[in-house]
Parts: C-alpha cells; sequence; structure tokens
C-alpha cells in the first residue's frame, strides 16, 4: 500500500503536479483504508489547498469531487464502527469487570511514535536536499510520518482509556491465525467458520516478570522457535476459549485473557498491540473449498506455468518502468543521482519481468521444481510446506522458512460475480492436495526440459536495453 502511494505521489509529480498536492491525493486513501478520523479534516484541506494553489475550476471541481468521495467513505466506516460498538455493548449485556494488567506498564503507541518521527526526519531532509520529482516522495513521508505518530498516540489514548475503569466482558473463542495474529470468533462458533476479527496481540509482562528474564531465557527461546515453526507451517493454531474485555470495533483496543494451549499452565493475559480489524464476509475461505474440490488427473508429470494474467502484470511493471524512465530522463532538471536511483530500480524491473512470464512449476514424484532467475530450486514433498494465494500474491513455503512467490492482479468482486476462479487459486488448490494426500502426486520424473529454464539471458537482454536507452535519452538533454 505505501509502494503504492510513493509510485502514485512520484508520478503525479512528474507530470507537473505541485509536489505538496502530489502527495496530498494518495494520501487521502490512505487515510480512507486505516485512518478515516483524520479524513474530516484532510478532505476539506485538500479543497482548500487546490482553491490556493490557484488550480482553476476543473482542479477545484477534481479536489471536491476525491475530496467528497474519500469524506463520504471515511464516514461509512465510521458508521459502521458505531454500529459494531452498538452490537458488542449488546452482546455483553451490561456485564463489567475490571481489565486485567492495568497496573502493568503501557507500551502501545512506541513504536509506532518512533517510526513516524523517523518518516517525518527523512521526508524532511528530502524536502531539504533535493526537489524537482523527488520532492513528492518527501512530502509524503512526511504526511506518512505525521500518520503513523497520529496512529500511535490514538492507539494509546484508546488503550489508556480501556484500563481506566471497568469495560465490557466478552466469552469468545480464540486462535492463532498462519500470520501470528489472533483471529476472535464467537462462543458458540466451535468450528471456527466465521472469524469475527483479527488483532495483534502481546503478551502482559509484569515488573517482577521483567526482573527473571534472564532466568526465562530458555523458555523465550523455545517460544521464538514455536512461532517461527508456526509462521513456517503457514497453518492456524488451535482454538481455545477466552474472555474479551472491551468493546471490539474497527480500531478498538482490547485485552484477551485465554487459556494456555498447555494443559497444566495458567491462563495467558495479552494486550492488543494493534487495532481491531473486523473481518469481512467475502474475506472468509472455507476450509472445504480447499483440497476437496480438486480434481488433479493422474499424470507421470504435472506442471503449471506462467498465464495471461502474468503476461498483464508483466506489462504493468515495464509500463510503469518506461514512464517513470521517461519522466526521469527527458526533464533537464532532474538531478543526477535521481536518475541514477530509475536506472537501478529499472534493472530490477527487468530481473522480475522475465521471472513473471517465464516462471513454471513442475511436480514429479520427487517433489516440485521451480524454475527462477539463476536456478532451479527443488522441493522434496516432506519439505514443502504450504501454497497460498491472498490479496495478489501467490506464495509457496517450505522447511526452512523459505518462500516463492509471484503476483498478479485479481479481483475478488468480478470472480464471485461471474463464478470465477482465479488461476493462482486453482493453482494453490491443486498444490494443498498433492501436499496433503501422497496417492495424489504425480509418478514419474521429470526431466530438465519440463522443469524450464533459468531466465537470467533474458534478465540480462531487458536489462541492456534499459540502460542502452536511459543513455540515448540523457545524451539527447
Amino acid at each position: 500500500m505505501t509502494l503504492g502511494a510513493v509510485a502514485v505521489a512520484f508520478a503525479l509529480g512528474s507530470a507537473g503536479v505541485e509536489p505538496y498536492l502530489a502527495a496530498l491525493l494518495p494520501l487521502q486513501v490512505l487515510w480512507v483504508l486505516i485512518r478515516p478520523e483524520v479524513v474530516r479534516v484532510a478532505a476539506p484541506g485538500l479543497v482548500v489547498a487546490v482553491a490556493l494553489d490557484s488550480a482553476g475550476w476543473p482542479g477545484l471541481l477534481g479536489a471536491a469531487v476525491l475530496g467528497g468521495v474519500c469524506l463520504g467513505l471515511a464516514e461509512l466506516r465510521l458508521w459502521a464502527r458505531r454500529r459494531q460498538r452498538e452490537c458488542a455493548l449488546a452482546a455483553a449485556e451490561g456485564v463489567t469487570a475490571p481489565v486485567p494488567g492495568a497496573e502493568t506498564p503501557l507500551r502501545r503507541g512506541v513504536l509506532l511514535g518512533v517510526a513516524g518521527l523517523v518518516s517525518v526526519i527523512g521526508g524532511g531532509g528530502l524536502l531539504a536536499g533535493a526537489g524537482g520529482v523527488t520532492a513528492p516522495v518527501g512530502f509524503l513521508l512526511l504526511g506518512l510520518g505525521l500518520t503513523l505518530l497520529v496512529s500511535g498516540a490514538l492507539g494509546r489514548y484508546r488503550a489508556r482509556r480501556l484500563h481506566s475503569a471497568p469495560a465490557p466482558v466478552l466469552r469468545v473463542l480464540v486462535r492463532d491465525d498462519a500470520m501470528a495474529r489472533t483471529e476472535v470468533f464467537a462462543a458458540d462458533d466451535v468450528d471456527a467458520l466465521r472469524p469475527l476479527f483479527v488483532v495483534s496481540v502481546m503478551p502482559l509482562q509484569a515488573d517482577e516478570e521483567e526482573e527473571d528474564e534472564e532466568e526465562e531465557g530458555d523458555l523465550d527461546d523455545e517460544a521464538d522457535d514455536e512461532l517461527l515453526e508456526q509462521l513456517d507451517d503457514d497453518s492456524p493454531g488451535p482454538l481455545r476459549e477466552a474472555v474479551l474485555y472491551g468493546v471490539p470495533y474497527d480500531g478498538a483496543e482490547v485485552v484477551i485473557v485465554s487459556a494456555d494451549e498447555g494443559l497444566d499452565e495458567e491462563p495467558v493475559v495479552e494486550r492488543s498491540s494493534g487495532p481491531v480489524r473486523p473481518v469481512t464476509r467475502w474475506a472468509v475461505r472455507s476450509a472445504a473449498g480447499t483440497a476437496r474440490d480438486v480434481t488433479i488427473p493422474a499424470q507421470p508429470v504435472l506442471r503449471w506455468r506462467a498465464g495471461w494474467l502474468d503476461l498483464v502484470a508483466a506489462l504493468l511493471l515495464a509500463q510503469w518502468g518506461v514512464w517513470l524512465g521517461w519522466g526521469a530522463f527527458t526533464d533537464a532538471g532532474t538531478a543526477l543521482w535521481e536518475q541514477i536511483l530509475v536506472g537501478v530500480l529499472g534493472l530490477f524491473g527487468a530481473a522480475r519481468v522475465p521471472v513473471k512470464l517465464a516462471w513454471r512449476i513442475t511436480a514429479d514424484r520427487a517433489g516440485l521444481w521451480i524454475n527462477g532467475l539463476f536456478k532451479v530450486t527443488h522441493i522434496p514433498w516432506d519439505d514443502f510446506r504450504s501454497a497460498r494465494h491472498q490479496t495478489w500474491e501467490l506464495k509457496l513455503r517450505w522447511r526452512g522458512g523459505r518462500s516463492w512467490a509471484v503476483a498478479a492482479p485479481g479481483w475478488k468482486w468480478l470472480e464471485r460475480r461471474r463464478g470465477l476462479t482465479h488461476p493462482y487459486d486453482r493453482l494453490a488448490s491443486e498444490l494443498t492436495a498433492l501436499c496433503a494426500d501422497p496417492a495424489l502426486r504425480p509418478t514419474g520424473d521429470s526431466t530438465a526440459r519440463e522443469r524450464g529454464r533459468v531466465v537470467w539471458p533474458w534478465a540480462v537482454v531487458l536489462g541492456v536495453g534499459w540502460v542502452t536507452a536511459l543513455v540515448v535519452a540523457r545524451a539527447g538533454l
């Protein structure tokens, strides 16, 4: 999301938009998604800034439309928050209790504050030391830093308010998901079919526990190992009974007291380290749709390769690189270091485009084979852990914390509406079925030709072409 905002700000700055406006436009969208409270001030501020900039009636009308749309979406999110709060209070039925751990030091917001200060300093330094097309990035970093500072302060305020008085209490079920977040379910959802929301939590540590930190170092190492194994396995943890203190809604702070996975262990008290985020219905994926709905033909060797969506992703990446290079090398006022940065980014793209266009996954009785930039990777079946398609990314994981990923665009709403299946969803389901059932796996041995070739020669060709084009463009300035 942040990289997308940087790309938009850079693009608008290259098109001649004032640097602060080029940063303010993508920030509006970012605030709608993560900080809708800010939009109530930022949307009118956008219109005022455009009016003061004397952008004319077309610019003012465009800013008013964008500000109005962002404000409407933000108010819709804030209305949903109020509804969520009302439903949670009704579910608690007036039962309240003191929040555990109120006497422990509150660390919420410290990390966000430090990150915000670093971003503000970086943006200020970029604005002071350069101009041109990088000025919008400086303003964007400044805005991101202020956003992080506001988020940290707001999270700390809500956490402190939660501990200041008895809070509503709810019986729930919880489990750790594959991203080390806590999924919260209704108390009667024993099959974990419908998560209500997710939240990042950290266990409370009392002062006396901190004094014994050195003595418990071995136990902490074991917990870290278990966490790494869970992340590597990419599977959710067991469902546990829990008591939730606070009113869960989008952006709220909560405290969870849950049963430990060990039968003889004491309950675990955890405080939210990030805001509560509701899980929308379209984001809930049924576990039954992973391996049961897949039909895999019996073949000696199975192969999957890049398709038309990968071609679209590669074209979008290439188009963005060409447009970026054109803006940097056709403007005589662009600094040399900015042109060098654009050249390096283009070389990175030259290395990624062949992978997007020519990736191939081959399955035989020995495991999976994935061709890459410099080598063909072999993953034995015993080491293969998971295949997941989340957002735009298909990611394969195997033992040792290693992974391989490729991305292509998708539109979940259209897929559901038209009954379509994203190629990455189908591929992830088939690989998951092969991992779960050895009887479905291929029985033959693949050849080197079937496994695909390394793609670095094509990357070299694209890289040389990119550098040549930049040298010619610079010579023409």
